[in-house]
């Protein structure tokens, strides 16, 4: 590792140091203690940096672990638990121990499962392969099955409060209502059915508002949608000219970001903005090329965005059109990851650079 360690101001981003990888890493999960960090790789293998591996002076180098066999997909971790996955593309999805040296095989076929996603409570895993979504509870048992999404799944999104999870696809959003008692083993099949908000255009991206009543939809035609569950009523966010691929909710649920192309938007929801429907919108000029990734600091207005013109800024939301602090990457940015407690943020890159900073406003 290297890279020089900075003093924490009030602020900003302070560069702790950086791992050069040996390939592109896809995807990163931070424990829950924020000590330990899995990278995965474009070549299949995944790197466990330990706490003293996060300093501009590690003591020992990562370890490595032989995951799949070929690039891994997707990685997750229990929001409070020793228990994370991964996924490849050989198709395997591995369920691994943090204290154990060799993980279990959770789930096998020759599709990719390209999203995985523990329940808040972490007691539940939900594994999107093509158009099948299943769950599988802590002990590796699957609980609930559904086989017929609308569209390929593209993204999952678990409600904050309750044994709820969105699953959004080519065809629209389905809303899930999870009983992980309810079904035994291989023969779990859906106690209801699922809510479904079918979509013209294919959805990229979800996530729930921080107390669940709404669900944020990124589309390809270039907008957010608001759907309300409860009421089965929905609004849509106009305002990009290029297809949203990422959107996500501060922790307050005050604002919403959402990124297109180059184009970075943040809306208002607060009652000084106006009514829910109609938000305010703020247009965040600061990229030139296509963002990858957005993404808040837990509990907070704080988020960080980062894009192919290999810029990770650090913005403060409602402070104006200017952001607070910013970075220049080796190259353009692959994943953008905060550990639970907001104070580290994990920035990948295409040249296999993994950059630690300190988040501390």
């Amino acid at each position: 590792m290297s890279g020089g360690a900075g003093a924490s101001r009030a602020g900003r981003l302070s560069a702790l140091g950086r791992v050069e990888l040996a390939e592109y890493p896809v995807d990163a999960a931070w424990a829950p203690d924020g000590r330990s960090l899995v990278v995965g790789l474009a070549n299949g293998s995944i790197v466990r940096l330990q706490s003293a591996a996060l300093t501009a002076s590690p003591a020992e180098p990562p370890s490595v672990l032989q995951a799949h066999t070929h690039g891994v997909l997707a990685l997750a971790w229990q929001k409070a638990g020793r228990l994370w996955a991964s996924s490849g593309q050989d198709g395997r999805v591995l369920l691994w121990d943090a204290r154990l040296p060799e993980p279990r095989l959770l789930h096998e076929e020759r599709q990719w499962s390209e999203r995985l996603a523990f329940a808040e409570r972490g007691n539940a895993l939900a594994v999107a392969t093509g158009r099948t979504l299943r769950v599988f509870d802590e002990t590796g048992t699957l609980r609930y099955q559904h086989v017929s999404h609308l569209g390929a799944i593209s993204a999952l999104a678990w409600h904050p409060r309750a044994a709820e999870l969105a699953s959004a696809g080519n065809g629209g959003v389905l809303l899930h209502r999870i009983d992980l008692k309810a079904a035994i083993g291989g023969s779990a099949t859906a106690p209801t059915a699922p809510l479904a908000l079918p979509l013209r255009a294919a959805c990229l991206c979800v996530c729930f508002h921080p107390e669940g009543r709404l669900l944020a939809a990124g589309l390809q035609e270039g907008s957010v949608l608001l759907w309300n569950p409860a009421t089965d009523s929905d609004s849509q966010l106009e305002g990009f000219g290029a297809r949203v691929l990422a959107a996500e909710w501060s922790g307050n649920g005050r604002y919403l970001a959402g990124a297109g192309g180059n184009e970075l938007v943040l809306w208002d929801f607060s009652s000084r903005a106006g009514a829910r429907a109609d938000p305010a919108a703020q247009r965040l000029p600061a990229h030139s090329e296509r963002i990858t990734a957005i993404g808040f600091r837990p509990g907070g207005n704080w988020f960080a965005s980062a894009g192919q013109d290999r810029r990770l800024l650090w913005w403060r939301a409602g402070a104006g059109e200017t952001p607070q602090d910013a970075h220049l990457l080796a190259d353009e940015c692959s994943l953008l990851r905060f550990s639970r407690d907001g104070t580290q943020l994990a920035v990948g890159d295409a040249s296999g650079v993994l950059s630690i900073f300190e988040c501390r406003p």
